[in-house]
């Protein structure tokens, strides 16, 4: 769902981050460095929501020169530990958050390259009210004051059932009239792996609409997903993201069919959508709502496999002008293909190298994506899409993508075993390989691969003799370390992360196993977003200094 955005403007902290700069007294500089934190501390919003919402973004905006090498944090100061979500230079650093947020949130993946530090909190609960603060290296941006309210408090049930009772008693007819215009009981559920190209969101009456009524289609966050006013749709009041996938009945006012043809229906959708039926006075004459759920198609495979298929098959008619894209939920493009070949020019490169599609698509409509060299940073929501020349959006489909764990077992006394893991080669120029393993007790570095040759000073002692890695890597791409005497180190979870520049490109986890030893668990991570759900913070430190 799109979320329910407030931007903060920055201009004027901007302007006198500037100033301060540039003044030469020190005292006039304090007064400066003092009006900036008062101006930041005022940046104080409010946000109220519902208990069991999907998310609420808290907004928090800042630039300066230097923001990529920042440190942000979310907290609230009444916790302990306090911290929400910490974002430093090298990605999230979960290790310190508080057990009440695991899992459930997010930043954005480039926030300290655009200055947007909005912090997303997703399955809203009645624990999450507070104030939250937004701070940057110690300096606090903005605040947020946030309510999650219960959807249907106790005491607005033992008011409403004594209402139920008295209308009852009064008339049985009236009360049936009251609860059909203003019932709540509708739930759609869409299995987007049926294909199914749009979905019906009900909503009838059998009351007589003046023909001045205003008829509104909203989601939970007042987004305005349809709306019809003066006997015509008003495509201009629509929320962008619903733009020219919606639909009503032209006669709507006169037969009382008010149901909404919502085309596409993505995971995004899933949410409770509102009808309302106003008078010319702004009156409401009707309310409904309709609860939606979208399940996407799930897809499971282990991290190091070779392949794996998204499948993806349509019966729109396709022509050579049509386009084909595949786009993970960053809105990175995976494969393109386009005017009857593939254009791996606009492929990001992540993926180059790393996918594939049939190439008599255009014939057999069938469009599923090859995505090859799996690790565990494919883990994603992979969105297909097919758009006409002129730029029509024909039809979508999403599949969800869970890589899991690659797991190795060896028998006790085993003199060496392979972790395996492939990168594309192109990935690996001027890149830094290291290898670790983080669980159970301290993290310890494993191997360290740097300007073509290993760095054992890097290791710990215990893994200096211990490790090896194929010598034509950079060829290969192949980035599998062999461990000797694995069983002396016992059982555990690694992880191999590339880096170049200090940025992660491509990361997995294995895990290791010795018989007859006690084992780790494969552990369930969520993968809604990738940037919180995998903590690859341990050694972020020593990469950022190095």
């Amino acid at each position: 769902m799109i979320g329910c955005w407030e931007l903060m403007s920055s201009r004027a902290l901007k302007e006198f981050y500037r100033t301060s700069m540039l003044v030469s007294d020190r005292k006039t500089k304090m007064v400066v460095v003092f009006w900036i934190l008062l101006h930041v501390s005022l940046q104080v919003s409010a946000l109220q929501m519902f208990e069991g919402d999907q998310f609420v973004l808290l907004p928090c905006k800042f630039h300066s020169l230097d923001q990529n090498n920042a440190t942000v944090v979310w907290s609230r100061s009444e916790l302990s530990p306090s911290t929400v979500h910490k974002r430093g230079p090298e990605g999230d650093e979960l290790t310190e958050q508080n057990q009440l947020y695991r899992s459930r949130t997010s930043m954005k993946t480039d926030a300290l390259e655009t200055g947007d530090l909005s912090l997303n909190l997703t399955h809203l609960q009645l624990t999450d009210t507070g104030t939250y603060t937004c701070s940057r290296d110690g300096l606090t941006l903005r605040g947020v004051k946030l309510q999650v309210k219960e959807l249907f408090p106790m005491w607005a049930k033992i008011l409403l059932g004594i209402l139920v009772f008295l209308v009852l008693v009064i008339s049985g007819g009236v009360f049936y009239h009251f609860r059909y215009n203003f019932m709540t009981g509708y739930k759609v559920k869409v299995e987007e792996d049926s294909g199914v190209e749009f979905v019906l969101l009900p909503c009838r009456t059998t009351v007589h609409l003046p023909k001045d009524a205003k008829v509104e289609w909203t989601d939970s966050c007042s987004n305005k997903v349809h709306v019809y006013q003066n006997r015509c749709n008003k495509p201009e009041k629509q929320s962008r993201f619903y733009r020219n996938r919606t639909k009503m009945n032209e006669d709507l006012l006169d037969s009382g069919d008010l149901s909404l043809t919502l085309k596409h229906p993505m995971r995004a959708d899933t949410d409770t959508y509102t009808c309302s039926v106003f008078s010319r006075r702004r009156h409401v004459l009707m309310k409904k709502q309709v609860e939606l759920q979208v399940k996407v198609q799930q897809v499971e495979v282990d991290s190091g496999a070779d392949a794996v298929l998204l499948p993806c098959e349509t019966t729109v008619q396709l022509l050579q002008s049509s386009t084909v894209q595949w786009k993970d939920s960053d809105n990175c493009m995976v494969h393109m293909f386009q005017g009857g070949s593939d254009h791996f020019e606009h492929q990001d490169k992540f993926y180059r190298n790393r996918t594939e599609m049939n190439k008599d698509l255009l014939q057999t409509g069938d469009l599923s994506l090859t995505l090859k060299h799996l690790t565990y940073g494919d883990s994603n929501i992979y969105t297909c899409s097919i758009s006409s020349r002129e730029g029509d959006l024909l039809m979508k489909k999403q599949v969800q993508l869970h890589v899991r764990d690659c797991q190795v077992e060896v028998e006790e006394g085993a003199e060496s075993v392979l972790l395996p893991f492939k990168a594309p080669p192109e990935l690996l120029r001027g890149a830094k390989v290291v290898w670790w393993r983080y669980e159970p007790g301290p993290v310890l570095k494993v191997h360290v691969y740097e300007t073509g040759s290993e760095q054992p000073k890097e290791l710990e002692q215990l893994y200096r003799t211990k490790t090896k890695m194929s010598e034509d890597l950079l060829r290969s791409g192949d980035l599998s370390l062999t461990l000797n005497r694995p069983a002396d180190g016992g059982p555990g979870r690694y992880r191999c992360g590339v880096w170049r520049q200090g940025k992660l490109l491509m990361w997995t986890t294995v895990l290791l196993q010795v018989k007859g030893r006690i084992q780790l668990q494969d552990e369930p991570e969520d993968i809604r977003g990738r940037s919180c759900s995998i903590d690859l913070t341990p050694l972020m430190a020593d990469l950022s200094d190095e």
